[in-house]
């Protein structure tokens, strides 16, 4: 049996609320303002996976789930005698899989406070004690996930230097000893240092994060043996990186950022080669990545930690001030985190789980809650139906890579509202109408043209907020092909939505969709072709996104055409 989260206190600045180590998901983002305890609660972390270290004034409270395996041990079937009247384990340790088990263990490792889920048995108290008994067996020698695992760090305060050439392949925390591991890989004739390690594996993610911010060609080693570089001493060794135009750069001329991306990779990549471990074994924690790298960067490497997290089984922490971070890794199911607070007398740790504490944390990290709550850009839309399909349409066409409240938020303008909203430059704004420019410059307005025939003119104030739009840098207004967005559902797709047995027509493109009133009665989609009277707009759109993908979306109308615009632009937010 494997802990679940585990509470402790007494460690260092933890030393009087409990602070919680939560099961840990692939990424599990730690903040906190400084001085808080961060570093600290890693340190925690690290004597976990040690199991060494840990003071005899720490206590904990511990959550588990009884499995079988675990209880078979103390529950023999084979025994009918004792205090546990009847079968061991038919009648008492099978009652007990799935239980949720919680207790306490004291300075001195005694274990007390012990709540186990279905303790009771139906044979009296003396069998009840018995089973806690053996319960209590099984938690003496429960483990926590961590311990046994390969803990490695990288500090906020990190380098890469030339280093002088040594046999020990070690890679210290600060970054000490990474040029030493680059350059017996690279010249080494061990078939346990293979050169591709670094020259194909390490570059292709050197690569993939930097992406067009770095096209590096080819990674190598000098040695400084006949000048004496501003970094290096006579004889040291130095890590080159080859971009085109640029030719062979050593390490010493590149930014810190381009140090952090290396360190990260060498982490990852090479010390499982280095220790012959299997990667899943390891516990990454990494302090403040976002130092010197540009947010695009820093996302394009949250990105690459947590795909290689979940491909390969293994857990990162990671410390940060940046929201960019919050804002990243909030909406993803394999990541959480980690709030770590001070009080001036004590630290302690909590999971976030709500939305509101997200804003709180956002704010105390000193950024606004706008920041976490609208992404690099908005989206506006009539209502939450279009929220629906634009973010659909949004997933097929850009293959699942972007996602609201990520890369980009939808808001509501509100369909008739937009006569009193407007999007231009402040300095020009009319001060009777809300100026949605100045909540986000990055947008993409929706609108329905409303259209009954292709000779009918756009409304008004539509027409007054594409020539907005239109002088915004970077922005997009899509006005509908079609009357309403609905016009771009293919009959199919609604035939499906709705399970209707008889095939349906596309509706027209110009053709009214929903019944309206002052409208001929059934002169609309829903009513001459569907058959019914009304139908809710939210259900319609939840049942037809399940039923669309790019080979039945492509050939409507302008559909394809203008979602590739909208993600050209939210991409061009995003970089």
């Amino acid at each position: 049996m494997l802990l679940g989260s585990l509470y402790f206190r007494g460690f260092r600045c933890f030393s009087d609320d409990w602070a919680v180590v939560p099961e840990l998901k692939p990424v599990n983002i730690v903040i906190g303002r400084n001085n808080t305890g961060k570093s600290q609660y890693l340190e925690f972390m690290s004597t976990l996976c040690t199991g060494s270290g840990l003071s005899n004034d720490v206590e904990y409270k511990c959550e588990a789930i009884l499995d079988e395996d675990s209880l078979r041990s103390v529950f023999p079937s084979s025994v009918t005698s004792g205090a546990l009247q009847g079968n061991h384990w038919d009648d008492h340790g099978q009652k007990l899989i799935g239980s949720s088990v919680r207790w306490r263990v004291g300075n001195n490792q005694s274990l007390f406070d012990i709540e186990v889920e279905g303790i009771e048995s139906p044979y009296g108290d003396l069998s009840t004690t018995a089973r806690l008994s053996a319960v209590e067996t099984i938690l003496s020698r429960t483990c926590h996930p961590l311990q046994g695992k390969n803990f490695r760090r990288i500090l906020a305060d990190r380098d890469i230097q030339p280093e002088p050439s040594q046999n020990e392949l070690s890679l210290a925390a600060t970054g000490a000893g990474a040029t030493n591991i680059v350059r017996r890989f690279i010249t080494s004739s061990s078939i346990h240092l293979p050169s591709a390690v670094i020259q194909e594996k390490l570059l292709q993610g050197l690569r993939h994060i930097f992406s067009a911010d770095g096209e590096f060609t080819q990674i190598q080693i000098k040695q400084h043996d006949d000048r004496v570089a501003e970094s290096a001493n006579e004889g040291d060794w130095e890590i080159y990186l080859a971009e085109p135009q640029k030719g062979l750069v050593p390490l010493s001329n590149s930014g810190s950022g381009l140090k952090t991306v290396l360190l990260v990779l060498l982490n990852l990549l090479v010390l499982p080669v280095v220790d012959s471990e299997d990667t899943s074994s390891y516990i990454f924690a990494f302090e403040e990545l976002e130092n010197n790298l540009h947010p695009s960067l820093l996302r394009r490497l949250f990105q690459y930690l947590l795909d290689y997290a979940k491909e390969n089984s293994i857990r990162i922490l990671l410390t940060t001030h940046s929201s960019v971070a919050v804002d990243f890794f909030s909406l993803s199911p394999d990541a959480q985190i980690i709030h770590i607070e001070h009080n001036g007398k004590a630290a302690r740790a909590k999971l976030v789980s709500a939305h509101l504490e997200h804003l709180s944390v956002v704010s105390q990290l000193g950024a606004k809650p706008s920041d976490f709550l609208q992404s690099n850009g908005i989206v506006w839309v009539e209502g939450p139906s279009d929220r629906i399909y634009i973010n659909q349409w949004i997933s097929i066409f850009s293959n699942g890579e972007l996602q609201e409240g990520r890369d980009y938020q939808c808001a509501f303008y509100g369909g008739s509202l937009l006569a009193r909203a407007q999007f231009v430059s402040p300095e020009v704004a009319e001060k009777e109408l809300a100026n949605l420019f100045r909540i986000n410059p990055n947008i993409v307005v929706l609108c329905d043209s409303d259209k009954a025939s292709k000779t009918n003119r756009i409304k008004e104030r539509v027409r007054r907020v594409k020539s907005e739009v239109s002088l915004i840098p970077g922005a997009h207004i899509w006005i509908t092909a079609g009357r309403d967005i609905e016009n771009y559902l293919p009959g199919v797709i609604i035939q499906n939505a709705l399970s209707l047995g008889s095939a349906l027509r596309d509706p027209g493109q110009y053709e009214l969709f929903y019944p309206r009133k002052g409208a001929a009665s059934g002169s609309s989609y829903v009513e001459s072709v569907i058959g019914r009277k009304t139908i809710d707009k939210m259900e319609l759109a939840i049942q037809c996104c399940s039923y669309m993908d790019s080979s039945n979306m492509g050939s409507m109308l302008d559909l394809e055409h203008q979602v590739k615009q909208v993600i050209s632009k939210i991409h061009a937010w995003n970089s």
